[in-house]
Parts: C-alpha cells; structure tokens; sequence
C-alpha cells in the first residue's frame, strides 16, 4: 500500500484509531503508557460508553466528549483533543471531568457509588506557561506532605508543541505515544519508535487502512478542510486586529503628541503669569495645572 502522511489529531482520524472496539488493545496501551500503569495496576479491559452526556439546560447544549471508556475497574476515562485553544481551558477540562463525575449517580443514589475518573487532554497548543513538560499530571494533594488524598480526581494535560524527541531509544512508553500524535517525527523516527513498540506499529499500519477507505478518507479530509478554514479565518482576525492596533496606535500618538504640547504650552504660560506676579491660585484657574506642578515651575524659575 502507498503511505500516506496522516494528520493524527485529525478528529476524525484519532476517533476511529483510539475509540474502536475492533482494536481496543491499542487505546488500552496509550491508557497504561499515558498514566503510567502497570502489573496489577494496569487496566486490562475496556469499554466504550456513550460520548453524550446530559444537556446543560440554561444554555440548551449538550456536552460531547471525543472518546469515553469505562474501564475493567469501572474507573471512568475521558480522553479530548484539542486543536485551538479555548477561552478558559483549565477551568472548561475540570467541567467537563465534573460533568463525568456527577453522571454516574443520579438523585438520591449514594455517593459510594461514584468511580475515579479520569481526563486526558491531548493539546496541540502551549497551556502552562512556567514549565517546558509536556506532560502535567493533576491530582488532589495534601498541601503538607503531597499525598493523595482523594483518588477519584486525575487530569493530565499533553501539550504537543513542547515535545521535544530526542535520544529515541530512551524514550518511555508515554513519550513514544506522545511522540507519534505530535506531528513532528519523520518516517523514518516512527519507524524507529514502532520496531521497539508493537502498539505504534499497529497504530502506523491502521494509517493505511484508514487513508485506502473511500468513506473514512472522505470524512477525514472534510476534517482537514475545516481545520485549514478555521486556521485561516483565526489568521485573518489576527492580522485585522493588527491592523486596527496599529491604526489605534497611529491615533492614539498622535492625541498623545497634542496632549503633551498642550501641556508644554500651559506651562509656558504659567511661567508668564508667574512674572507678573499673578497668585498660584488664578495661575492654576487658568492652565489646569496642578497647584504642585505650579509651585515646582516657581521653584525652578528663582
């Protein structure tokens, strides 16, 4: 088969690789490497929920999520892409990790019945601007000594942009998996990764599959177009913006110029004023200056 260069953020792409019961091993592996699971700890089994939530009443929305899984353990699981970033992104991550919280009881249930849940987002934009990670893993912690305190909160946020790829046969399990999403290996890097990692070949070869199906091909490059136009539309806002910038710039020197010779003039004529003799007081009525600014200018002026 001819290879064919994938966009993997591509929705549609990503959707169809990550949220398939045909190949769930492979969202299985991302999981464990993602959160670092493993033995006992590592989830073994999966299965994909509904991506619909409940509606948000006041606002007649619906909230949408990109894959959901409940896993062997019944831990809930929320993995997002996103390609722009949101107004808010911190706080509109932990509601949607709220809205899959409070789901899973409803009025009057017991609050044991709720599972740990976690959020996944795979970003392809810099968030947090005091660190290079690109990883942040999110828990809730006892200021004291660190520890855990409540398990049922876990977010990570992947921050594409800051992957660096480096030695490639240091790379961990969740490097390998950020590395193939990040959009910047060569093939001959993914080559590289996928003979030490059997899910990122199974990945790499799904590609293929994907792009030599007429219908999924068809829906990933409607994606891809709509990705270009939204781009494009966010680079024409940006340079009007910066156009109207420079022409409130232009005018608001200009009226700082006039401002400041106005101020320069009012100065010389106090100066006048206060050789004749005229009081701080009338000097003051007449300029708009300020008493202090008047009293400097005598000052300066003995």
């Amino acid at each position: 088969m001819e290879k064919i260069k994938v966009n993997m953020l591509n929705d549609v792409f990503f959707k169809a690789l990550l949220c398939d019961d045909r190949h769930k091993e492979l969202t299985l592996n991302f999981l464990n490497s993602i959160l670092n699971r493993t033995g006992e700890q590592a989830f073994c089994d999966l299965e994909f929920l509904d991506k619909e939530l409940d509606p948000i009443i006041d606002a007649g929305k619906v909230s949408i999520l990109d894959i959901r899984a409940k896993m062997n353990d019944n831990t809930q699981v929320n993995i997002e892409v996103q390609i722009a970033k949101p107004k808010d992104m911190k706080k509109r991550a932990v509601f949607y990790w709220a809205k899959l919280y409070s789901y899973q009881i409803s009025e009057g249930e017991d609050y044991s019945l709720l599972n740990d849940v976690i959020s996944i987002n795979l970003l392809n934009f810099r968030l947090f601007t005091n660190h290079d990670r690109c990883h942040t893993a999110c828990h809730i912690t006892d200021d004291f000594d660190k520890k855990t305190v409540i398990k049922d909160f876990e977010m990570h946020f992947i921050e594409l942009p800051k992957f660096k790829l480096g030695d490639i046969k240091r790379l961990r399990k969740s490097e390998k998996w950020i590395a193939l999403f990040s959009n910047k290996c060569t093939d001959e890097e993914l080559e590289e990764i996928a003979m030490s990692e059997p899910a990122i070949k199974k990945a790499l070869e799904y590609q293929a599959y994907f792009m030599h199906d007429a219908k999924l091909r068809h829906k990933y490059e409607l994606q891809e177009k709509a990705i270009r136009d939204y781009n494009s539309s966010m680079l024409a806002v940006k340079e009007e913006s910066l156009q109207q910038g420079i022409q409130i710039g232009v005018k608001q020197g200009i009226q700082q110029g006039i401002q400041i010779g106005e101020k320069e003039s009012m100065k010389k004529m106090a100066i006048k004023m206060l050789t004749r003799g005229d009081s701080i007081e009338e000097i003051a009525d007449m300029t708009e200056l300020s008493i202090a600014e008047i009293e400097q200018l005598k000052n300066s002026q003995q």
